[in-house]
């Protein structure tokens, strides 16, 4: 049988000054024993009993912070699992009413005893802090000590140890057959420092941390990032579902003591999602509408989930919704019909739910069997079956225990033999590095000195690949700003022939011309050539208007919000191919002669253009005139 703690704060708190006290509850083989204990000694009696699960409603009440936590739980028997019974949807109150168990919630041991039961009935989640791998740090358990000769000779005997250790438990980490990495740092005559990362929980390494003269050894698992609860095994809620189909389709979701769990509506919500959402919120036992006949869409749903139909004896009227809902908020009238045939369907069941309550015996768990009265079998029954299975789990595990016992035997026997056979393999294996020692002491000095000059060669042969690779980007960098030099200089050359510099936009946008601002500057009297025009707007042709610019070239594509807004300010668009240029960066330079000509024809169109606009006004108010 396993032995379980219930622990629950009397007084004091571990975040104070004054000392915490607990009430202990301790459940072993069908009896229990109650204590009123300290902290350290609640620590100690831990130590002592080696409980199979320490049970409390709340950790931070025994733990100060997660350090704390760990530090326990680094310290506690292997075996030992932290339980917390309760849960945001599930305070103690509510599972000890589940499971038949009378408490005073004002009293410490009566909590303590709720949650040793609960946590022996399999409710709560298991505290997981670890995660499951080991690491094992070999190092050095001296200082070496000041410099000198004495030093090195000491630092090489105190290496030479920490490799040994190293070796042997690596060794050993190998042959029980565990996947692991290592990090090894090297010191004078052996390693300083070796750290293996295991693949397996710490209970499972067959290394423990010590120490020896010269060598220390911490085995330690690793630490998660944060705190875990694990479900000791995974709970359902049992559900009365409303469901109101239509256009927009609302589910409402009760619990077995008739509170709500969840309520939502969704407009062309296909029977797949609803069954999904029902799925997540718990097991329905009953799905019920507002309608004497069912509608076909409900009747799905329940057959999904093989649960119990009910519906009204006729209609449900607006008026009973109202009151049966009352009491609660929802976003529309669908939501408060779905919510309304699930408290009316509460409300079919309440009487024979209560009834099964009050029949139950302490220790079951009291949804479960509401769930199977309601889908139609006797309460008798099921108590029956469920003693039934109680006494066959008691004689199974009576059984089991006796065959463990021999089968342990056994196992303890094959241990000693195999520890017998190791023993005479390590000393065989010391023998044998002792006389691989004396060999290596033998390799002559020019062998090692051969071995180092060797050594010296190929790093300098990787520095010698590394300086070549630097050498040609350097090489293929320079060539490149060569070719923008040369590109520069000749721009330059034409300036001095007479041709103009224009400032260069990549893009017509507002980063673009923010950017050519900061850089270049663009002033009155510019020539702007933009690369890409298309996607400018009127509010950016505008803001190179007011610059002052002389004209604007670009490629034919333009809003033509953007080409009015130039028109509007007299300044001419000329397209790449009427003019000639040359680009360097973020400057060009454009051939004066043809640039003044075009542009001379394109103040000329505007004007005419602008000429013709005026006439076409004059005529037509003439006309309008005559009429």
């Amino acid at each position: 049988m396993s032995v379980v703690f219930g622990v629950d704060i009397v007084g004091g708190s571990v975040h104070g000054k004054i000392k915490p006290k607990y009430a202990v509850v301790v459940l072993e083989n069908g009896n229990e024993f109650e204590k009123i204990v300290s902290r350290s000694k609640l620590f100690r009696m831990i130590k002592k009993e080696k409980p199979d699960i320490i049970a409390v409603d709340n950790i931070y009440e025994v733990f100060k912070d997660k350090k704390d936590l760990i530090f326990f739980l680094k310290n506690a028997p292997s075996k030992t699992k932290l339980v917390q019974v309760t849960d945001r949807e599930n305070s103690l109150p509510s599972l000890s009413k589940r499971f038949g168990l009378k408490i005073n919630i004002r009293n410490p041991v009566d909590e303590a005893k709720a949650c040793a039961y609960l946590a022996s009935f399999g409710m709560g989640s298991e505290i997981s802090v670890f995660t499951d791998k080991t690491r094992i740090t070999v190092s050095r358990n001296r200082s070496l000590g000041k410099g000198g000769w004495r030093q090195k000779k000491y630092g090489r005997k105190i290496h030479n140890a920490v490799r040994e250790v190293y070796r042997e438990i690596r060794d050993r980490i190998a042959e029980a057959g565990f996947e692991f990495v290592e990090e090894v740092k090297k010191g004078y005559g052996g390693i300083s420092r070796g750290v293996m990362i295991v693949n397996a929980r710490r209970d499972k390494v067959p290394i423990n941390s010590f120490k020896t003269r010269d060598v220390q050894v911490v085995v330690e698992a690793i630490e998660k990032e944060k705190i875990e609860f694990i479900p000791l095994r995974k709970t359902l809620k049992y559900l009365i579902v409303g469901i109101d189909p239509g256009s927009t389709t609302a589910v409402a979701a009760l619990d077995l003591r008739g509170e709500v769990v969840d309520i939502k509506s969704k407009k062309g919500w296909s029977p797949g999602e609803v069954v999904e959402f029902i799925s997540s919120l718990g097991k329905p036992v009953v799905i019920s509408t507002d309608k004497s006949s069912p509608p076909e869409f409900v009747s799905k749903i329940r057959a999904s989930f093989n649960a119990v139909l009910y519906t009204p004896r006729e209609d449900m009227s607006v008026e009973k919704k109202r009151i049966l809902t009352s009491k609660y908020a929802t976003s529309n009238d669908h939501e408060r019909d779905a919510l309304a045939a699930a408290i009316d369907a509460f409300n079919s069941y309440k009487n024979k739910l209560i009834n099964v309550e009050k029949r139950l015996p302490a220790g079951l768990d009291s949804d479960r069997i509401k769930a199977e009265v309601i889908k139609g079998t006797p309460l008798k029954e099921i108590l029956s079956v469920t003693k039934e299975e109680s006494k066959t789990e008691k004689l199974q595990t009576d059984t089991v225990s006796r065959d463990e016992v021999i089968r342990r035997d056994k196992v303890i026997e094959r241990l000693k033999e195999e520890n017998r056979i190791l023993s005479r393999k390590i000393k065989e294996l010391k023998d044998e590095i002792e006389n691989l020692r004396a060999r290596i002491a033998s390799i002559s000095r020019e062998e090692h000195e051969k071995i180092r000059k060797d050594t010296y060669v190929k790093n300098l042969e990787r520095e010698i690949l590394d300086l070549r690779k630097r050498l040609k980007e350097k090489d293929e960098e320079i060539e490149q700003l060569k070719e923008r030099i040369a590109v520069l200089r000749k721009m330059k050359m034409l300036e001095f022939q007479g041709w103009k510099e224009a400032k260069v936009l990549r893009k017509f946008t507002r980063e673009e011309i923010e950017r050519a601002e900061r850089e270049m500057g663009i002033s009155e009297g510019d020539i702007v050539i933009i690369m890409d025009s298309s996607g400018g707007s009127a509010s950016l042709a505008e803001m190179l208007c007011k610059k002052g610019i002389k004209a604007i070239i670009c490629s034919s594509e333009m809003s033509h919000l953007a080409a009015e807004t130039f028109e509007k300010y007299n300044i001419p668009r000329i397209s790449f191919d009427e003019v000639e240029f040359m680009m360097g960066d973020d400057v060009a330079v454009v051939n004066a002669e043809k640039f003044e000509k075009v542009y001379g024809e394109r103040l000329e169109e505007t004007k005419r253009r602008k000429i013709d606009q005026l006439e076409k006004l004059v005529e037509d108010y003439r006309k309008r005139r005559v009429v």
